[in-house]
């Protein structure tokens, strides 16, 4: 819990309770011997608070996470915040400057946390992240898209067993939540660990911006920081629905080809529905794809060749929540039919 009159620093830096500082802090060398240096903005507010992170681009060419940290630290009147907030748009520099997912010599910075002083490039690196900013927080969120060549349906990631790190993830507003720990080095697992829970955001794709993930991404931020006593209610409506999901799968091609897919990222598919086509170059179906489970569309593919074991889309399983989310979306296609009419 930080406290308005309490000490706060990084890398030696203080800041003030009121106060909005702007740091670099160094976390490796180039091989030009140069120091490199991540941008962390840190706002603290005049009242007492929790201290929180939000980090973006851990997978260097993941930048939607950027947007959002950027519209965090300049579209939002920070005079209302209250606790510590510290924002860092860009964590892995030298992917984000080569539009690369790794760290030199292909590491994932993902798979390193906590870090080691004396290790690798990437263990000093993530070390350095962990000791300084991570340690010192109550909470905090990890913003990432999908991997290259796919899209995904904005949802939540974390350890759902964990009650806080479970308050985040209903306080997101996003309406999947996955039950999912994370791996070993992951910096969500190992924060949380270390007794700072900790939830992923997984939305968009690589490589670009998009102003309607950005957006959610921004509302659900402010809605953990409302629910952290740190910001005001945001008065956002809640999620149609809002479903923990403990087991997905992704759905992979048995054939080789150029594939025409027909369902999007947040589409209800049932056992057997058909998700797709498989078709040669001459335009004739070599084989139809059908949903192995019923489920949410969580991300598909946006590359249409196929070899055997592409992976096509990754459906969310739902059992015991599915006829609640079957009558919440028919709910919500209803009222979208009514307002309609009224217009």
């Amino acid at each position: 819990m930080d406290s308005s009159n309490s000490v706060f620093s990084i890398s030696g830096i203080r800041v003030a309770a009121g106060e909005t500082r702007e740091i670099y802090l160094k976390v490796s060398e180039s091989f030009l011997s140069g120091g490199i240096q991540i941008p962390v903005t840190v706002m603290r507010g005049r009242n007492p608070g929790p201290t929180g992170f939000v980090c973006a681009a851990i997978h260097g060419d993941e930048i939607n996470g950027t947007d959002i940290v950027r519209r965090l630290i300049f579209d939002i009147d920070h005079e209302k915040l209250s606790g510590t907030l510290i924002a860092i748009p860009v964590i892995n520099i030298p992917g984000f400057l080569t539009q690369s997912r790794y760290l030199p010599y292909h590491r994932d910075l993902n798979r390193f946390f906590p870090g080691n002083r004396k290790g690798n490039n990437a263990e000093r690196f993530a070390a350095r992240i962990f000791r300084e900013i991570i340690e010192k927080c109550d909470f905090g969120i990890d913003l990432h898209t999908a991997a290259s060549g796919r899209l995904n349906l904005p949802h939540i990631r974390g350890d759902m067993t964990h009650q806080r790190v479970k308050k985040l993830a209903r306080a997101f507003g996003a309406t999947v939540l996955i039950d999912q720990a994370g791996v070993r080095g992951s910096l969500r697992r190992e924060a949380t660990d270390a007794g700072v829970p900790t939830i992923l955001f997984e939305a968009g794709e690589t490589g670009r911006f998009s102003q309607k993930v950005s957006l959610i991404g921004l509302r659900g931020v402010l809605n953990v920081l409302a629910a952290m006593g740190m910001w005001d209610d945001t008065g956002e409506p809640k999620p149609p629905f809002q479903v923990i999901v403990k087991a997905s799968d992704w759905v992979r091609a048995e054939k080789g080809g150029i594939l025409d897919l027909i369902v999007k990222p947040g589409d209800l598919v049932y056992e057997g529905d058909i998700l797709g086509s498989i078709l040669n170059p001459f335009g004739k179906t070599v084989t139809q794809i059908r949903a192995p489970t019923t489920g949410i569309i969580i991300g598909v593919t946006t590359a249409p060749q196929t070899i055997p074991g592409t992976g096509i889309a990754h459906v969310a399983r739902l059992k015991k929540t599915l006829s609640f989310v079957e009558r919440s979306l028919k709910k919500t296609k209803s009222t979208r039919k009514k307002k309609a009419k009224i217009k």
